[in-house]
């Protein structure tokens, strides 16, 4: 099941903040999408997307926390500044400083682009090789952050495409999750698929071991039949069915599709 525990483990790395990857001497995006703004010991951390949809943190000045900027397009100004250490570890009274660079000026220079209706996509078979997300929610923006998915849940397909070949988890956001790998026609996608109980979360069960399908959550978006167990916390089912034609593309993320069930 994905869990909270085991799904904010791994989605949502991002959102807290890591001081210590913070580098002045990396890239400083100049425009991006403003993901979460944390007001930390140090500094402002603000979490951007790029137009590629890669995560960056940055420091800030402790302003730019307070300022209306989650969602929205934004232009960044740095300047080299001095902030408290990383020794310190948050006493206020330690006098070591380092020298980075810091987001000064936050300016919003446009409203977000809305996601495009589903039926306006090209189909999932269409896309080429590589990593993708989808999801049955909605929002302002086709990069959406960690806490927009856990605070609106719902469902989640994060998946690789080789060719027709896709590998992928398909899961219901703080719910269950399956590994799934088959083909893809148009938007559906058709194989085995593979489930396997978190350590401590409640017993999983075959909910389909004859030929009739079954829906693997409430959704209704993946059928399964002809499971059996292999074990007591993994499940087979030999015949899957995912039909991703209501759900939207978002970002890419940072974690990385399964690379086999």
């Amino acid at each position: 099941m994905l869990k909270k525990s085991t799904y904010l483990a791994a989605a949502i790395a991002l959102v807290t903040p890591i001081v210590s990857g913070i580098s002045p001497v990396k890239a400083q995006p100049t425009t991006g999408t403003v993901q979460s703004l944390t007001s930390g010991d140090r500094a402002c951390y603000v979490e951007i997307a790029d137009d590629s949809g890669a995560i960056f943190t940055r420091f800030a000045d402790f302003e730019i926390c307070e300022q209306d900027l989650v969602g929205q397009r934004v232009e960044f100004t740095y300047e080299t500044a001095s902030i408290i250490a990383e020794s310190c570890q948050g006493n206020p009274e330690c006098s070591e400083s380092e020298q980075v660079m810091l987001i000064t000026q936050a300016e919003v220079i446009s409203e977000p682009m809305p996601n495009p209706a589903p039926s306006a996509m090209a189909p999932m078979q269409s896309l080429a090789d590589g990593n993708y997300r989808y999801w049955n929610g909605t929002a302002s923006s086709a990069i959406v952050s960690n806490q927009t998915l856990l605070a609106q849940g719902g469902v989640l397909f994060l998946f690789r495409k080789q060719g027709n070949a896709i590998t992928g988890t398909f899961s219901y956001i703080d719910g269950q999750s399956i590994c799934l790998q088959g083909q893809v026609n148009g938007n559906t996608v058709t194989g085995t698929a593979l489930q396997r109980g978190d350590a401590g979360a409640d017993p999983i069960s075959v909910i389909s071991s004859g030929e009739t399908f079954t829906s693997f959550g409430p959704s209704g978006l993946l059928q399964v039949r002809r499971g059996r167990e292999l074990t007591s916390e993994t499940i087979r089912y030999n015949s899957a069915i995912l039909n991703l034609g209501s759900l939207n593309r978002i970002n890419a993320g940072s974690v990385l599709p399964p690379g086999g069930c």
